[in-house]
């Protein structure tokens, strides 16, 4: 067989993989709906027209009880995947979701808005656990990296989808339309099979066996399965108390430290720019370009900083993207900063316009190619492979609690020092970033690379001793 025909055939085999990863995709669409959702309707939800008048104190409750959520998800996910698998675990998730925009829909009170909003949030929390176990668990090495990329995107995708939305259609119309699209999600997760190795996990080969059928197609079916089983045994994690234990031995505590202190940096640049992205341009007083029709151009911007930051990330570096991005961020919250002291100085806002937009447009950039990728990547690279699962759900904790706390005292904060020392605080704690990053964050792009040449170095050193 020639190689042009082995390529054939090789994608031939691989197309349910790919249908897998569409639907994780369409799961991280409503990731990204799910988070944007703030940013268009809470302008709405203040104004005279709103079926549900609300206070801006009663509005930073429904953007921050979405992390609340993501706490209590984060655990729920967790504990999701390990007793029913990453497939059950994404269904039960796209359940949550569609339940969130139907309490949208039928809200006609703020306390169903914040119902809504701690489920939603829910959902986020398990999303982040279970997907990046699906696909390692369903994805062969040479696609894996590619399906990982595929549904990343859905949440640049997501951003740009109900931006869109939010600028045209009212609050339950578009909670509807994402209703529906989240019908089709629970179909999608419905029908796919659980993962081989959850199956061979809980010991019913003969399903095993069905599921290497569906997903690696064409494969020796004995000789995967054979292989799994092995590999699992292998990789056996210890009990949950001896894993916990691990977390005395000073390099993964370090390790944790890091994870949590980088988890912070990306929830606290993200929670006051991005939930509150309209009612930020709108309050700037930008009026040449519709706020709405800015966020849009945002989001969609961000779908080319994230492939962006994919190839970057391995050609340049975590530890450069980090600061670059910092700085980006930084730069981004003193220009806020400047414009809502200059218009507190009494100048003219038709003339300070291209600072806010220009703002926001890098916010997007800079957080795409950097914070937002590079914390997942250093989390997944610093921790021994059976404490991984653990130490992401802690930091991911730490993540939504920081958040939570940042985006519930916004507005406590801007009633008590106004909008631009908002900004310039948070400014001051972002700069903090890049000598953190610079002198405490180890440059994790040879990681896998370290750990190969230490297991060569292993190999050699039995050889050695066996022959002498």
């Amino acid at each position: 067989m020639d190689r042009e025909t082995q390529k054939e055939k090789t994608k031939n085999v691989q197309w349910s993989q790919w249908f897998a990863g569409i639907g994780v995709n369409l799961l991280l669409v409503q990731i990204g709906m799910i988070v944007l959702w703030s940013s268009p309707y809470i302008t709405y939800l203040t104004s005279p027209e709103s079926p549900i008048p609300m206070t801006m104190n009663e509005i930073s409750w429904v953007v921050s009880i979405l992390n609340l959520g993501r706490l209590a998800g984060s655990i729920c996910g967790s504990v999701a995947v390990n007793y029913f698998g990453a497939k059950t675990a994404i269904l039960m998730t796209s359940l949550n979701i569609s339940f969130s925009w139907l309490l949208i829909i039928i809200a006609n009170r703020a306390e169903w808005l914040y119902a809504a909003r701690f489920v939603a949030g829910m959902s986020v929390g398990s999303a982040n656990c279970c997907y990046p176990l699906y696909l390692g668990e369903i994805a062969e090495p040479t696609i894996r990296g590619a399906l990982v990329a595929l549904a990343m995107i859905g949440i640049a995708i997501g951003y740009v989808m109900i931006s869109t939305m939010g600028a045209i259609l009212s609050m339950k119309m578009s909670a509807a339309i994402c209703f529906a699209l989240s019908l089709i999600l629970i179909i999608v997760f419905f029908w796919l099979p659980s993962s081989p190795y959850y199956f061979i996990k809980i010991k019913d080969e003969t399903k095993a066996r069905t599921s290497i059928v569906w997903y690696h197609r064409g494969c020796d079916v004995e000789a995967e399965l054979q292989a799994l089983k092995l590999f699992i045994e292998k990789n056996k994690s210890p009990p949950f108390i001896d894993i916990i234990k691990e977390f005395k031995i000073p390099y993964i505590w370090k390790a944790l430290i890091l994870s949590f202190v980088l988890f912070a940096y990306f929830q606290l640049s993200q929670s006051i720019v991005f939930y509150y992205m309209e009612t930020i341009l709108q309050n700037a007083q930008v009026t040449v370009i519709d706020p709405s029709v800015i966020v849009i151009i945002a989001s969609a911007t961000g779908i080319f900083a994230s492939m962006l930051s994919i190839f970057l990330i391995d050609k340049i570096g975590r530890r450069i993207l980090m600061i670059v991005s910092s700085l980006g961020i930084t730069i981004t919250l003193i220009c806020l900063g400047v414009q809502y002291q200059l218009l507190d100085a009494g100048y003219d806002p038709t003339n300070l316009q291209a600072l806010p937009i220009f703002s926001i447009l890098f916010f997007q950039i800079s957080s795409l190619i950097g914070i937002i990728p590079v914390p997942y990547t250093v989390l997944g690279e610093i921790f021994p492979p059976h404490i991984k699962c653990i130490a992401s759900c802690f930091a991911n904790l730490f993540g939504a609690a920081t958040s939570f706390i940042a985006t519930s005292t916004f507005q406590p904060l801007i009633d008590l020092i106004t909008e631009k020392y908002v900004f310039y605080v948070h400014a001051l704690i972002m700069i903090t970033a890049v000598p953190y990053t610079y002198f405490c964050m180890p440059e994790t792009k040879y990681a896998a690379v370290m750990v190969l040449l230490n297991l060569m170095f292993q190999i050699l050193i039995r050889t050695a001793s066996r022959s002498l």
